[in-house]
């Protein structure tokens, strides 16, 4: 699945008809069944101590569809990361979740991330229906395009069909996210919640890559632009 956006365009001004992308059910029902997964746990597989990296094998609540990841804990214990497969889907999943409220659902947030002291990237978050975690989306594709090259055309002018190649490109976007966190070393995430206060939390990333494993069934070795 998809979830890369026509440029200029972002989660809050789409509704889930309009959203480009392999999608196969709505927005609405995929954040609330990821919010599921983070308010309850994946069932009994998720353990509940503070672990630094726990596996994750569950069901999504809403489809019942497999999610297989797992879920790192910041090093103060106070916010965690999810790294999930869903079955229906053919991206990963980077899920963030804290304990406080982060704005209202579906409202896009900034997170700054700087991984191993390198350059600070933004990415965005679009907050899950339980307020206090957020789900990574790629914006648009402006945002990426110094990286990793302009976006190809998000429709073919003769098919009317959404280009493959754009779907490529947008697909690439959640590859090298996952990549550049499993195979890092330290990570630091900073935003500024709706009620103005600034959140900064650092993660050990060293038992990551043992795990990529995990997410065999979404995850590609990103292609270099």
């Amino acid at each position: 699945m998809s979830a890369g956006f026509p440029s200029g365009q972002g989660l809050d001004t789409l509704t889930p008809m309009k959203i480009c992308g392999r999608f196969t059910y709505g927005l609405i029902a995929l954040l609330a069944g990821v919010a599921c997964l983070l308010s309850y746990g994946a069932g009994p597989a998720v353990a509940q101590s503070q672990q630094v990296l726990v596996p994750v094998d569950g069901k999504d609540p809403v489809d019942g569809s497999q999610l297989i990841g797992v879920r790192l804990t910041a090093e103060d214990g106070k916010a965690f990361l999810f790294f999930l497969c869903d079955g229906d889907n053919t991206n990963p999943r980077v899920i963030f979740g804290h304990g406080a409220e982060i704005n209202k659902p579906t409202k896009p947030m900034a997170f700054d991330v700087t991984i191993d002291g390198g350059e600070t990237r933004r990415h965005y978050f679009a907050v899950l229906p339980n307020t206090r975690s957020a789900l990574f989306f790629a914006r648009t594709a402006q945002m990426y395009e110094d990286r990793f090259g302009t976006s190809p055309e998000v429709f073919n002018e003769q098919t009317r069909a959404v280009n493959p190649d754009y779907i490529a490109w947008t697909d690439n976007i959640y590859n090298q996210l996952i990549a550049d966190f499993f195979f890092g070393r330290r990570a630091t995430v900073q935003f500024t919640d709706v009620s103005g206060q600034s959140h900064i939390y650092s993660f050990q990333l060293a038992l990551l890559a043992e795990n990529i494993g995990r997410l065999q069934t979404c995850y590609e070795a990103p292609r270099v632009y």
